[in-house]
């Protein structure tokens, strides 16, 4: 700790004596030496060292205390210093001329005095820069004035010219070092338990949940915390020396400074929020010096009610899946994870674009179980699942009469819920257009409104979202917001779909063979090499998914434990047939002109849909009017 102590030594005795204390005491105090200005330039240096204390002498100790804002202790200058720089001119009858600071200067008048030795004495100002030439000037006149052959001070003679004069530096022993060396580590002990305290202080008033200000008995800031920053807006340093009432409207303080009164938890709107605070006064010798002031928002208080709430729904609502539960041996596939992991190291938004079953909920899961919110909760919704109401009071919760059939108490949205933790909306391109443009607030604001609520409730979440629609097309067809397409696609992944991977066909068929072994008490060891060969040229529209339905039934269908196309004839013919349908009806749909092509797939989707012209339209991207024409002209014909 000492090493934090330098001791700048104004002249090589003093190193020397420095050095005999060091030992004396034990310590590892620091040693320079430097005089006057060459004594701030070392002050300067080592307080880049983080040098706490400083020790000096004389003048030296004057100039630095000038230039730096650490303790500083001098060297005293006892009667006996001075009393041996006098006593051999005690039978002297010229003047003595005494040069120094006040305090030297004064101790020699006083003893040269009962000496009865003649003096001439100047003053160097402590307080300010030394002129030398002007002291020179002075020192010169006042030497050819008194006739002055001798000439008695402290380190700061050292910076003068006194030629064909006898100078006699007034000199400090063993023991004012070693005083002042105690005297510093004793002050750097204080400092540093007092540093210790402060921080402790410091961080329980900086990390509470509430916000205090403090202020003195005319309403002017002395502290704020970080909190009563956030809240009113302002920097603690623009804050600090500013009357409360430039700062904000907490007009309840001037009350408490008058009756000495405290108020608790009074309710008092702000211009950006409302809050709660207990305002206390600060009582001293029965005169107020000023108030306390502790406040929380009433947000933040609702939000803790809400984390309660949350708390009791929150079980279940933890991702499932991980990297590890990934299967793959493709090289493109493992590349998309090594990506998808680093993405899982930031917070922001990803938009995974990919075919249906290529598990784009499993990845967006894996990131939220690597990302630093692996604890908070995973939330899942798809979009194009529910009607446009209901998806709204889903995501964003309602309160109590927002609308018919609204639960007693109202609902919580998905949003609140996953507050801290990971929402993933699949189906993205799905959403309504008056929805898209909540989410795009949400995602600036970090905010959400309850439907039938005037409050804004605060969110912390990670949004990730999905689609299997080629969403730039839907943004240039206008059904998808541009501005909310960039805020979702700040980092982008696309999944590759099975068909493209046909190593990992064979090594996801044999896991899901061993899976559902085990699921259903089954024997089957082995799939025959054209069963593998007819898997690995099936096309999988449904990707992964399929593949596991497609295994489960042949499991549970299997007469024995190898397989072979023969013992699956039933499922390949299925499989085979839908291949070959799915060709027929795309080379039937692509005859004709290309009005007659965009009839046929207008048709085959309203069939699909049940003849519902919002959701077909929804679906393709179009207008429902667009249907509407179409369907007209199919009539006419």
């Amino acid at each position: 700790m000492n090493k934090h102590v330098c001791f700048i030594a104004p002249y090589q005795e003093l190193v020397e004596l420095g050095k005999q204390a060091n030992r004396i005491l034990g310590a590892d105090i620091q040693i320079k030496p430097g005089n006057l200005e060459n004594g701030i330039m070392v002050a300067r240096e080592v307080l880049r060292n983080k040098t706490k204390v400083i020790i000096s002498r004389g003048g030296t100790a004057s100039a630095i205390r000038r230039e730096v804002d650490i303790p500083v202790v001098e060297i005293k200058v006892s009667g006996y210093d001075i009393l041996k720089a006098l006593y051999s001119f005690r039978e002297t009858i010229a003047p003595i001329g005494i040069v120094g600071y006040q305090n030297v200067v004064t101790s020699c008048c006083s003893i040269a005095e009962i000496m009865n030795i003649p003096i001439k004495e100047y003053v160097l100002s402590g307080t300010e820069s030394v002129n030398w030439p002007a002291v020179q000037k002075d020192i010169d006149e006042m030497i050819a004035q008194n006739g002055i052959r001798i000439i008695i001070g402290d380190t700061v003679i050292k910076n003068l010219k006194l030629r064909n004069l006898e100078v006699r530096l007034i000199t400090s022993g063993l023991e004012a070092v070693i005083q002042a060396f105690e005297e510093a580590i004793q002050i750097l002990r204080i400092t540093e338990l007092e540093k210790e305290k402060r921080k402790r202080f410091q961080a329980v008033l900086d990390f509470v949940h509430d916000g205090i200000v403090v202020a003195n008995e005319k309403g002017t800031i002395t502290f704020l915390n970080p909190l009563a920053e956030k809240v009113f807006l302002v920097k603690k340093e623009e804050a600090l020396g500013k009357n409360i009432a430039e700062i904000t409207l907490m007009t309840r303080i001037n009350n408490v400074l008058n009756t000495g009164m405290p108020e608790i938890q009074q309710i008092q709107e702000l211009d950006t929020s409302t809050i709660m605070t207990n305002t206390i006064p600060i009582v001293v010798d029965g005169g107020i010096k000023g108030v306390v002031v502790t406040f929380q928002e009433i947000a933040e208080i609702q939000d803790a009610e809400q984390k309660i709430r949350k708390n009791l729904h929150s079980k279940g609502l933890l991702a499932r899946y991980s990297f590890r539960d990934i299967l793959t041996c493709d090289p493109r596939m493992k590349k998309l994870i090594e990506v998808a992991k680093e993405y899982a190291r930031t917070d922001a938004t990803i938009l995974i674009e990919g075919e249906s079953g290529t598990g784009k909920e499993v990845l967006a899961q894996s990131i939220h179980a690597e990302s630093s919110r692996a604890s908070e909760p995973f939330l899942a919704i798809n979009c194009a699942a529910l009607p446009p109401l209901l998806l709204e009071s889903e995501l964003f919760g309602y309160e109590e009469g927002a609308f018919t059939g609204a639960k007693k108490g109202g609902k919580m949205g998905l949003f609140e819920m996953a507050h801290k933790g990971t929402i993933f909306l699949d189906e993205i391109g799905e959403m309504d257009h008056h929805i898209q443009a909540r989410l795009l607030r949400v995602l600036e604001e970090k905010q959400v409104m309850r439907l039938g609520s005037s409050k804004i409730v605060p969110v912390n979440i990670r949004i990730i979202s999905a689609t299997n629609a080629d969403l730039k097309k839907k943004v240039n067809e206008g059904q998808f917001r541009i501005d909310l397409y960039y805020r979702l696609n700040v980092l982008h992944l696309r999944t590759i779909p099975l068909r493209e991977m046909k190593a990992d066909i064979e090594y996801l068929a044999l896991y899901y063979i061993r899976k559902y072994n085990e699921l259903y008490g089954r024997q089957i060891e082995h799939l025959s090499s054209e069963v593998l060969d007819f898997l690995k040229e099936y096309q999988f529209p449904g990707n992964t998914r399929e593949l596991k339905n497609v295994l489960e039934r042949i499991v549970l269908t299997a007469k024995s434990d190898y397989i072979t196309m023969e013992s699956i004839s039933f499922i390949v013919q299925e499989l085979s047939s839908l291949n070959d349908t799915t060709q027929t009806q795309l080379e039937d749909i692509l005859s004709g002109t290309m009005l007659e092509i965009k009839e046929k797939v207008i048709h085959k989707v309203l069939r699909q849909e049940n003849y519902n012209k919002s959701y077909t339209a929804r679906r393709l991207g179009i207008d429902r009017s667009t249907i509407e024409r179409y369907i007209k002209n199919s009539e006419r014909q």
